[in-house]
Formats: C-alpha cells, structure tokens, sequence
C-alpha cells in the first residue's frame, strides 16, 4: 500500500445521499488522513461540464468536511477548488460512485466524469468511478466495495508526467465471484448512433430515453471489459486536439 495521502477530495453527480457516494467515502478514508466532501444537493446525472453562470450557487455545510451546493458537479468542484482548497491543493479527487457505467459515449455527458476532469484540468490526479448495475441498494455496490480500494491504489503507483485522469468501470458481480475479478486498461467504446425520442401526447414536448448502440466494434473497449465482467480503466486525455490530423497538416496554409 502507499502510503496514506493527506487530502482526498470527494463528489459526484448522484446528490449528496447516493449510496455511492457512502461507499466511496469508506474506500477514500483508507487512502487518506483527510477527506473532504463536496457534492449537489440534487441529482445531477448526465450535466456533464455544465457551470452555473450569473446566479447565485447556495451550499451548506452539513457537517465537518461534508458540504452541499445547489449545483452542478463542476460548480461542486470550482467551490472546492477555489475555496474550501485555495491554499492547498487536495492530493487526489475520487468522483463518484455513479449509479450506472459510465463507458463509452457516455462519457462526454456524465457529470461524474466531468468532476474529475474539472481536478486533472486544475494539475490534481483525478479518477471517476461508476458502478455497473449499481442503484439505491447497497448490495449492489458489492464490486466497486470489493475493489476499488485496490484499483485506486494501484493507479497511484503509476508514473506519470502529467495528472493522472482514469475513468473506472465495476462490473456487475455477486459476492461469491468477486474472488477472480480482473481489470483491464481499455479505450473508451464508440458505441452511439442515435437516440430514443418520446413525445407526448400532444406532440409538444419529448424526453429523451435510451441512447442507441452499435455494439458491433468492441475490441479492446470498455463496453467489452464489462461484458466480460472485468473491471475497466480507460485513461483519458484533457487536450481534445487532433493530433493525427495536425500531424499531416504541418504547413501553414
């Protein structure tokens, strides 16, 4: 084991009584002496990077170390940052753990992965946890319980020149195969070709339902790694720049 970090940071984008959350905060005092939590008063599932501009952002100390904000996870994230840590930068920020994978596509649009993005932009290693299959129930946390001590600990042992920024996906499993669970390093599933649209009645409103995949490319990804019930890692990229393309373009025009 390494030895115990001083900060840890924690949120999410499941609202501060997701259960999630709870076993996150378990796993994070095992690493650190410290652990601070930051987290929306409501669901915010699926906000992505989304910031709240020129309104007001009510929060609330719940308890020592344990605070709401009436907002999105990154507005969670830049409260933490730029006050609760102005100072000190915490050693590490543990996002999640969401109720539901987090692969693929979906990454772009997940409010988990967007909290631990808002850390890794800011120089702090920074990792997003979700938990396939997980809900309201405590049980069905039984992987990431099992595992994602270790898993994290293990990412923290990896060298690296720039802030580590891991996305990490449970699988599924009940505790009697927990024993021979492994993890993989995998890319993120390019998965999406459209969207369910359902409208109402009146044909003046949709909600948007399920997004709908191509599941016929998989080697290799995330969506992979847990239907073969392993646990994913996909490190991610902060520059979004297209460097293969750069590449070939490298003259001016």
């Amino acid at each position: 084991m390494n030895k115990k970090l001083n900060n840890i940071l924690i949120s999410n984008d499941d609202g501060y009584k997701a259960i999630g959350l709870k076993v996150l905060l378990n796993i994070a005092e095992q690493l650190a002496d410290n652990v601070l939590i930051v987290s929306p008063k409501i669901n915010q599932s699926a906000k992505s990077k989304s910031i709240t501009i020129k309104q007001n952002i009510n929060f609330r100390e719940m308890s020592k170390n344990f605070w709401i904000v009436d907002g999105t996870p990154t507005d969670c994230m830049i409260f933490a940052l730029n006050h609760l840590f102005n100072k000190n930068k915490p050693d590490l920020i543990l996002s999640g753990i969401n109720a539901g994978s987090n692969i693929g596509d979906e990454v772009s649009y997940s409010g988990t992965v967007a909290a631990a993005w808002e850390g890794a932009v800011r120089g702090i290693d920074s990792i997003a946890l979700s938990q396939y299959g997980g809900d309201d129930k405590i049980n069905s946390y039984e992987c990431s319980q099992a595992k994602g001590f270790d898993i994290i600990n293990y990412l923290l042992t990896i060298k690296s020149q720039t802030p580590r920024f891991y996305n990490v996906n449970f699988p599924f499993i009940i505790s009697s195969n927990l024993e021979n669970v492994r993890s993989s390093f995998t890319t993120l599933a390019s998965q999406k070709i459209a969207d369910e649209i359902l409208f109402d009645d009146d044909f003046s409103s949709f909600m948007i339902g399920r997004m709908i995949n191509d599941h016929s490319s998989l080697i290799n990804t995330d969506l992979e790694c847990l239907k073969k019930n392993k646990i994913s890692i996909t490190p991610l990229s902060l520059n979004l720049s297209n460097n293969e393309f750069l590449k070939k373009m490298n003259h001016d025009i």
